[in-house]
């Protein structure tokens, strides 16, 4: 048998205005409230008992309920809380686990990145040694090319000097050369 009470009943029972009654009851779950063959809004059983907590007084005071049809209740709200909970909650893992799911692509973005980074700092380090070396080789085909110039300047200079020694002789007399001045 279930046991329903319009929101004008209840404000009569609970001493108070039928709009804070209403108010209170549009705040109540949908499992506790319902439409009559009337359209009338009719609260239900649950949705009585938590309106006894609420106001702290009792509504069923004309029918008697047992100590365990009142800790059966009591114990399908708090099962019901406690499955809004659990849904909350899983509902809260999914969405972290979606996360954790686009931080792991991040992340494998970021690898792929890192490695192409490395292999271009890789080959731009072997191409910077690959130009020391040209370099280096550069360096040593000048030297090299700098000691024949100055090879070649060297014996040009000498054949000169020889030149014009025998020139020199040559302008001289008959007996200078004899005698050796």
């Amino acid at each position: 048998m279930s046991i329903e009470k319009t929101v004008s009943e209840i404000a009569e029972i609970l001493g108070v205005s039928r709009q804070a009654v209403n108010n209170r009851v549009k705040s109540l779950p949908e499992e506790d409230v319902e439409k009559n063959d009337k359209g009338v809004t009719v609260v239900k059983r649950s949705g009585l008992i938590k309106l006894e907590e609420h106001y702290k007084k009792t509504i069923f005071e004309d029918e008697p309920i047992s100590e365990e049809v009142k800790q059966r209740e009591l114990l399908e709200i708090l099962v019901d809380e406690k499955n809004t909970e659990i849904t909350r909650l899983y509902d809260q893992l999914k969405a972290k686990d979606a996360q954790i799911a686009a931080k792991d692509e991040q992340l494998r973005v970021k690898d792929v990145q890192i490695a192409e980074k490395d292999k271009q700092l890789d080959q731009q380090q072997q191409l910077t040694l690959a130009a020391m070396e040209d370099s280096k080789r550069l360096q040593l085909e000048l030297n090299e090319a700098k000691a024949e110039v100055e090879e070649i300047q060297t014996k040009v200079e000498e054949e000169i000097k020889l030149e014009e020694e025998t020139k020199v002789e040559a302008k001289k007399g008959f007996f200078a050369r004899m005698f050796g001045k």
